[in-house]
């Protein structure tokens, strides 16, 4: 009979993960690695995690709701414009907060392992699909994929927070400036 799977041990051998990631880049993650950052022996890292590739999914989906766990209070009757305000200020913050988090993020994207209902949408990307097909009725996006648009907002969201970390001391009008570069691309106006 097998010991049963510890919460916490999964949760070190996530994190140690994302450290060792952030650290050394995917590839360069090895499953000893990252067993020895979490402080367990690799074997049990693969009780956990059937592969290397699961494990980067979980981490992936973990993160993922983790940033919709930070979206509680979003304001889900407000018009437009503020709903997708709060979910750029939101990521903002995180990102600003954990910038090994969007790189880590970035990496697992780029590796094409990702499993296909792992891309699924959580709260934020339903919330952002929602505001972005609202923001374009009528504009010149109006034909556009909407999953573009919403992959263009995450991807300007990321350079704003590349540009405040080298430049903080322009965090305010670099929030406001890409905020509005965002919008009056999307509504024309």
């Amino acid at each position: 009979m097998s010991r049963p799977k510890s919460d916490g041990k999964r949760k070190a051998i996530l994190d140690a993960a994302q450290r060792v990631i952030s650290e050394r880049g995917v590839a360069d993650a090895p499953t000893s690695a990252i067993s020895k950052a979490a402080g367990v022996a690799e074997g049990s890292l693969f009780t956990y995690f059937a592969s290397k590739g699961e494990l980067l999914n979980e981490l992936y989906l973990e993160m993922r709701r983790d940033f919709d766990r930070n979206l509680t209070a979003y304001p889900h009757q407000a018009d437009t414009k503020t709903r997708l305000r709060y979910v750029w200020d939101t990521f903002l913050d995180l990102g600003l907060s954990q910038p090994s988090r969007l790189t880590v993020l970035r990496q697992i994207r780029a590796t094409g392992k990702l499993l296909k209902e792992n891309e699924q949408a959580g709260v934020m990307v339903l919330e952002t699909l929602k505001a972005t097909r609202e923001a374009v009725e009528g504009g010149e996006f109006h034909d556009a994929p909407l999953e573009f648009m919403v992959l263009l907002l995450r991807a300007h969201a990321e350079a704003t927070i590349e540009f405040i970390l080298a430049h903080p001391d322009q965090e305010t009008q670099s929030r406001e400036l890409g905020f509005n570069l965002i919008w009056r691309g999307l509504t024309g106006h």
